[in-house]
């Protein structure tokens, strides 16, 4: 149970990354006016610092936790890492 919620966190804080996809031109005037088509686009992901911020939270949850505990403390260390990760990274 403990490694499907462990697992159910880090396809969570990978699958909610925010991007945004590239934007498309407007095919449907006629006229031969184009608006300003260099919209920006939002490229900043923030998946590797989730990756190395869950693995880090959970390698100081174990260290921090001892006994039955421990199998509380490494998926909460790595759901916490994983959000502070994200943030550091620019997310």
């Amino acid at each position: 149970m403990i490694a499907r919620l462990t697992a159910l966190l880090a396809i969570t804080a990978l699958s909610t990354t925010a991007f945004t996809l590239p934007a498309q031109a407007d095919h449907g005037s006629l006229s031969g006016s184009s608006k300003d088509s260099s919209k920006k686009v939002d490229r900043n992901s923030c998946i590797e610092g989730s990756v190395i911020g869950g693995l880090l939270g959970a390698g100081v949850g174990a260290a921090l936790t001892g006994g039955s505990g421990r199998w509380v403390g490494v998926p909460v260390g790595a759901a916490a890492g994983a959000l502070v990760g994200c943030q550091v990274d620019g997310g």
